[in-house]
């Protein structure tokens, strides 16, 4: 009975320490993220409301393309997008974001997207480079008097029904148009809102454009317009996890 006694003794002591070795719980995905987002963003309060809002289809998906061990330093979740010294860039990609409409219904620029072309022109003018601008930038350019910008439009169906383009579009109309003109983009500077910008620059890379990145010394636009048409682009609170749902197609 004793010796019996014993041996229980010996397995309960035994599946005790097997516990205490294997069953410590993997890091929470969602506190791992929020953490990570807390340091992109600067403001904790802002990640913890973000990751709070995102789905569990979301989350799935984000956590199959940046597992739990990677969370802490994907470039895949920064804010502070890649640089490239502003001399070796051999052309500029600039993605609007946002707009107005007119009391006639007509597209304006809005005042994110006048700073993002005042950062061009800016730019141009000590490198003066080929600029592919969506149009509610590239008009202003042009009106501005600077030289080669290629204007990405929406596309406009034969019923006039036009359909704004995405992010991916615009990359994807911009390789297009270079390649219809025989010309080679090099080394791509990408200018875009600053929360925007890491997603430019991934799906820029992921449209062909490899070694895009933003050029060194450019401040890009940080106010978001409460008043935009997309009210996807009105405040961070409301764009942040639009623009991460966004980067899952980037990967």
């Amino acid at each position: 009975m004793v010796a019996l006694v014993s041996v229980l003794l010996a397995m309960l002591a035994s599946a005790a320490s097997a516990t205490s070795t294997t069953t410590t719980a993997p890091a929470d995905y969602r506190s791992a993220l929020t953490q990570r987002l807390a340091k992109e963003y600067g403001d904790a309060r802002l990640a913890e409301q973000v990751v709070a809002g995102l789905g569990d289809a979301t989350i799935t998906g984000l956590e199959a393309k940046v597992p739990a061990g990677e969370v802490a330093t994907s470039p895949f979740l920064a804010y502070r997008p890649p640089h490239v010294a502003a001399n070796k860039v051999d052309s500029l990609v600039v993605f609007a974001f946002g707009n107005r409409l007119g009391a006639g219904g007509q597209l304006l620029p809005g005042p994110t997207n006048e700073a993002l072309a005042k950062v061009v022109e800016k730019f141009v003018v000590k490198h003066p480079v080929p600029v592919y601008a969506q149009t509610e930038i590239a008009q202003q350019l042009q009106a501005a008097g600077v030289p080669h910008v290629t204007s990405i439009d929406p596309v406009t169906a034969a019923d006039g029904t036009v359909t704004y383009l995405s992010t991916a579009g615009v990359a994807q109309q911009v390789m297009t148009k270079a390649q219809a003109a025989g010309e080679k983009l090099g080394r791509v500077g990408v200018i875009g809102f600053s929360d925007h910008a890491v997603r430019c620059v991934l799906t820029a890379r992921k449209a062909g454009m490899t070694s895009a990145a933003v050029p060194t010394g450019v401040t890009l636009p940080t106010a978001y317009d409460p008043e935009s048409n997309q009210t996807w682009t009105r405040s961070r609170a409301v764009y942040l996890p639009t623009d991460l749902l966004g980067r899952l197609a980037t990967l």
